[in-house]
């Protein structure tokens, strides 16, 4: 004889308030064996936009769904994932598509509810948090610099990071209050598109980025020689130039980044002037470059609404050999060891095959460091630390008007991408900088 359920249906949730690099219980109890319940998560990111996602779930024989042990019968996800509902959420306009957005480090909260037929029998609201209780904030806006400090409380001192965002502009400070949380004095420095700084990627004077080496190695309770510079797309270019230039840097880790300067960006166009300078000169930059037939691809998506990938455009500048050489990144110059992170699908622009030319110029000049590349085949864009974060919803689609662009990926590929790569990233630095 089956057994009905005598008490409310209720989450159990461990731990309800967590980082959000933590994983999570979610447990369903209370209900009557062998319902087919929908469990839903709701959340807004950044620019409050609303994501949401399901999955309908049969309870066993304790009438427990437990989404550690069960796939959902259908959803937005299909496997057995603890965090499938955390990472799957989707813009809840299907026609819409937008960028899961968090720069500032304050907590997300995600409601989690238990619907049956059409009903909401269970509710229940998790926070995920980028600092922990032990983490200060020190705004930083001197000698020029537009930042955010983010370390430990106390009196211990700890190895430094310098955070650079890509072609976004603005700060990370959500990645800098969650690697201050590992034990870091992390510094997310803004080099262009906010107040007080550059509007555009255009003409940044890499001595800004050396004052900021310099002022971060002066905090008294950071070791000055431990310092780490992490980029991600165009701060990845960005983190392994300024690692060829100043040793102070002893390690970089670049996620989907290019081993070639490239051209400076107004409105997210390029545009035929420098994105770097230093001494008032510019450094050597390939400008992209739309062929016929990309003309055309372009033409022919909009007019179909298939989303629009960007990587012919790139392919196009990589076919003169000499103006590579020219734009190329001496990463043989960084007296410090590498990590590069790319994605095999990646439709932004071409990391993988950038990270494989960095490795292979690394190997060929005997870099003496260890060098690290995480490639994961069927990621794409963004798919790591600073920009993805473990089990939140990754970029894959990006509408704006009548295009959508394509990151490149899946949000199950960028997913496990992003919680594969973050524990290695916390080792690379810790091996590195310790």
């Amino acid at each position: 004889m089956t057994k009905l359920a005598t008490k409310a249906p209720q989450f159990i949730i461990t731990p309800q308030i967590a980082l959000v690099d933590e994983p999570l219980q979610i447990r369903l109890s209370g209900c009557n064996p062998k319902q087919t319940v929908k469990i839903q998560a709701r959340s807004t990111d950044g620019n409050r936009n609303p994501f949401e996602s399901y999955g309908f779930f049969q309870t066993d024989e304790q009438g427990v769904i437990d989404l550690s042990k069960q796939n959902p019968i259908s959803g937005t996800y299909e496997t057995i994932d603890s965090m499938g509902l955390l990472w799957s959420m989707k813009l809840d306009d299907p026609k819409k598509h937008a960028l899961f957005t968090k720069s500032k480090s304050t907590p997300i909260t995600v409601t989690i509810t238990a619907e049956l037929n059409g009903d909401i029998i269970a509710s229940v609201d998790v926070i995920r948090a980028f600092a922990a209780p032990h983490v200060s904030k020190t705004q930083v806006d001197e000698q020029g610099m537009i930042g955010s400090l983010y370390q430990p409380t106390g009196p211990d001192s700890h190895p430094g990071v310098l955070i650079l965002g890509g072609s976004d502009g603005g700060m990370r400070e959500s990645a800098a209050a969650l690697l201050a949380s590992h034990g870091y004095a992390a510094f997310s420095l803004a080099y262009f598109g906010i107040e007080d700084v550059p509007e555009d990627l255009v003409n940044i004077p890499l001595e800004y980025f050396e004052t900021a080496i310099h002022w971060l190695q002066q905090q008294p309770q950071v070791h000055a020689n431990q310092i780490a510079v992490v980029g991600f797309s165009r701060g990845g270019e960005l983190a392994l130039q300024l690692g060829t230039m100043f040793p102070e840097i002893k390690a970089v880790v670049a996620g989907s980044p290019s081993g070639v300067r490239y051209a400076g960006l107004r409105n997210f166009m390029g545009v035929p002037d420098p994105a770097w300078t230093y001494e008032n000169k510019p450094l050597n930059y390939l400008q992209p470059k739309n062929s016929v037939s990309s003309f055309f691809s372009y033409f022919s998506k909009l007019l179909t609404r298939k989303p629009i990938s960007n990587l012919s455009v790139f392919h196009n500048t990589l076919k003169n050999k000499g103006q590579i050489d020219a734009a190329r990144i001496p990463v043989e110059r960084i007296q410090a060891p590498i990590m590069l992170i790319s994605g095999g699908d990646d439709q932004l622009w071409p990391s993988s095959l950038f990270a494989n030319m960095i490795m292979e110029r690394l190997t060929e000049k005997n870099h003496p460091y260890p060098n690290v590349h995480l490639h994961y085949k069927d990621a794409g864009h963004f798919l790591c630390f600073p920009f993805t974060f473990p089990s939140m919803p990754p970029e894959v689609l990006l509408s704006n008007g009548p295009f959508t662009l394509t990151f490149g990926g899946s949000a199950n590929a960028n997913a496990q991408a992003a919680k594969d790569s973050w524990p290695k990233i916390l080792a690379f630095l810790d091996e590195s900088l310790s």
